[in-house]
């Protein structure tokens, strides 16, 4: 009797840097993990093979059933598209963070955003250069598509041409940051106070859009550090200077990101575009009142408990941030709406919607 057959995973994300894209896919394995555990995916008749040219990072999960199998000459783009399809012959092949091999078509792409086609001038001409020729070929191929957000998926539709009905909605999750304790070190390190500061947390992309914010607190005058957890990335989102007058506490492990969540007063996320947007729901998810712009995916996913800003209009981002800061019985109904919003974006609920797209490639 033959064992289980494989379901191979593009894994080269768990060897990579911790980012909105790599937690989405370390966070989907576990899930599909526990759903073999479960019984919701029979694990007698299928099994994850996860593929990578290298290991993964030391903090990269650890799975019960999922198998890991390491090996190629290349690395990142090159082993994706000239050593990964010969890997994972037999099998259907899942792919979690954009890009794929663009001639294979037994496969599932998941599309996080097409902010290099939106919002080009925020990438680097090598990166926009890349991910402009691979995206389109690899989403047009694929049996199966899927995109994290009804925005990302109105988006594909636009700029590909491909039909809204093609492409699943998978969502993305929250509860990760419930699962590690707070670390208060850092808290203390900084001399910072609990609500005592606003924070702001991602990579420093421009398109974060973090100098707005500071230029707003001036125009509202707001004597309030904003603290600013996240690093650069210039080989991807081109050179931007740190913004000036911030603290800037840089990358920073889930230990240290609950605390500073559950310390801030408020997050504040006045992004130009998202594909989804993990920061302002885990900040939901520890009771953190939000202040979020009104674009792209993320009134999907702040529902109605944030306040919203126009991005591009720093007197709108002013009066947000005068509200959040000077109307305490506001922050606790936003806090309270912000748990029940986050626990409505689960990873279990996003491995099912995965597991359901994925069904005709297991036919």
């Amino acid at each position: 009797m033959s064992g289980p057959a494989p379901i191979y995973v593009n894994a080269r994300f768990l060897a990579e840097p911790i980012t909105g894209l790599q937690r989405w896919g370390r966070e989907v394995l576990r899930a599909l993990d526990a759903m073999v555990d479960d019984g919701a995916i029979d694990g007698a008749r299928w099994r994850f093979v996860l593929l990578s040219p290298q290991f993964p990072a030391a903090d990269a999960p650890q799975f019960r059933h999922h198998e890991l199998r390491v090996g190629g000459l290349l690395r990142s783009h090159l082993w994706e598209q000239f050593e990964l399809s010969r890997r994972a012959r037999g099998g259907p092949l899942l792919n979690f963070k954009n890009t794929a091999p663009i001639r294979r078509r037994d496969q599932a792409v998941v599309i996080h955003d097409l902010q290099v086609f939106a919002r080009p001038e925020t990438h680097s001409a090598g990166f926009r250069a890349v991910y402009r020729y691979l995206l389109p070929r690899a989403a047009r191929r694929a049996r199966v598509l899927m995109a994290v957000s009804r925005s990302t998926a109105s988006e594909i539709e636009k700029y590909f041409g491909i039909p809204r009905e093609r492409i699943a909605v998978t969502g993305g999750g929250h509860e990760h940051v419930l699962r590690t304790p707070a670390d208060d070190t850092i808290i203390r390190r900084h001399k910072l106070e609990r609500n005592g500061f606003l924070l702001a947390v991602s990579s420093l992309n421009p398109n974060k859009n973090f100098t707005a914010i500071l230029r707003a607190m001036k125009i509202a005058q707001l004597d309030i550090p904003l603290v600013i957890a996240g690093s650069a990335n210039p080989r991807v989102f081109g050179s931007d200077a740190l913004p000036a007058g911030a603290v800037m506490v840089g990358r920073v492990g889930d230990a240290e990101l609950r605390a500073l969540y559950e310390h801030a007063l408020g997050f504040v996320f006045p992004s130009h575009y998202e594909g989804w947007g993990l920061p302002p729901g885990e900040a939901m998810a520890l009771g953190c009142p939000v202040v979020a712009s009104i674009s792209t995916s993320l009134p999907e996913v702040c529902g109605e408990a944030a306040i919203y800003c126009d991005p591009t209009d720093d007197p709108s981002i002013a009066r947000a941030l005068t509200r959040l800061v000077e109307d305490p019985p506001l922050r606790a109904e936003l806090a309270a709406l912000g748990r029940v919003q986050a626990a409505k974006h689960t990873w279990r609920g996003v491995a099912e919607q995965l597991w359901s797209a994925i069904q005709p490639l297991l036919a």
